[in-house]
């Protein structure tokens, strides 16, 4: 199947999914919902395009399928097991309560369709991966590792994170063991570095744009996803501003003026 076909197959799996979740969200009066099935727009994708090529399906699409479902499930379970009994995320309920009476409407398009077309652009290593049908080249396996690297990275920051929010005395503290001592995001970075491992297991001459996926992660997660957590957390969080001010954002680095610890 051709770059257009494929996409077209994409699109269709996302908008069906972010259809029915829109209508599962209003009659829930809970916009959020679509945060835990992040992971799963990808995972239909994936699964999804397998489906169309099942003919000429080989280990390197195989491999593809399972690191997306691997990376979307947990994803998934792990917003859910957060989020569960907690109702709408505050931020949806501010944009709630400025929606007007058609908010409801409006999340259709300002939020669902929003999230589904910006997974179809992080897409692209999915959609690269059955482009071609050729063997993997001897580069593309350095993305394995890295993906693995990204997947372990994640996983343990958000582990350290909710075993430290579980624990009252931690109550309005602020986060800064673990991988949090190395940077405020390690989720994000893990999370990046899984696509970025994606876009290089798919990468080819032909399929030279799988990498504009991981890229187009990268800098939403610098640009945009950073600044919208860091601008409530600096407000609510004593001591928060110093962290920022210490702590590298996004990529792992010993903090400015503070000896590296090799207990953390």
């Amino acid at each position: 199947m051709g770059t257009l076909e494929l996409y077209g197959c994409a699109a269709v799996a996302v908008l069906a999914m972010v259809t029915l979740l829109w209508m599962v969200s209003v009659a829930l009066r809970d916009a959020s919902i679509i945060d835990v099935f992040w992971g799963p727009l990808f995972i239909a994708i994936a699964w999804v395009l397998l489906s169309a090529t099942v003919h000429s399906a080989g280990f390197k699409h195989l491999l593809v399928v399972f690191l997306v479902t691997a990376w979307g499930l947990r994803l998934a379970f792990h917003l859910a097991a957060r989020n569960f009994g907690k109702g709408e995320d505050v931020r949806y309920r501010l944009w709630r309560s400025h929606g007007g009476e058609l908010w409801w409407l409006k999340t259709f398009y300002r939020v669902y369709l929003l999230q589904g077309a910006i997974a179809l652009v992080v897409a692209t290593p999915i959609v690269a991966a059955f482009r071609v049908t050729d063997a993997p080249f001897l580069i593309n396996w350095i993305g394995l590792p890295i993906w693995l690297a990204g997947f372990f990275i994640e996983a343990t920051a958000d582990v350290q994170l909710t075993r430290f929010r579980n624990d009252p005395q931690n109550l309005g503290a602020v986060m800064q063991d673990g991988l949090w001592f190395y940077t405020r995001h390690p989720n994000y970075f893990g999370d990046a570095l899984q696509w970025w491992g994606l876009g290089i297991l798919t990468f080819s001459g032909v399929t030279w744009w799988s990498v504009i996926g991981p890229l187009a992660m990268t800098l939403v997660f610098l640009n945009v996803s950073n600044e919208v957590i860091e601008r409530g957390l600096v407000k609510r969080r004593p001591g928060y501003a110093e962290y920022v001010a210490r702590t590298n954002a996004f990529f792992p680095g010993r903090p400015v003026g503070v000896a590296d610890d090799t207990t953390r």
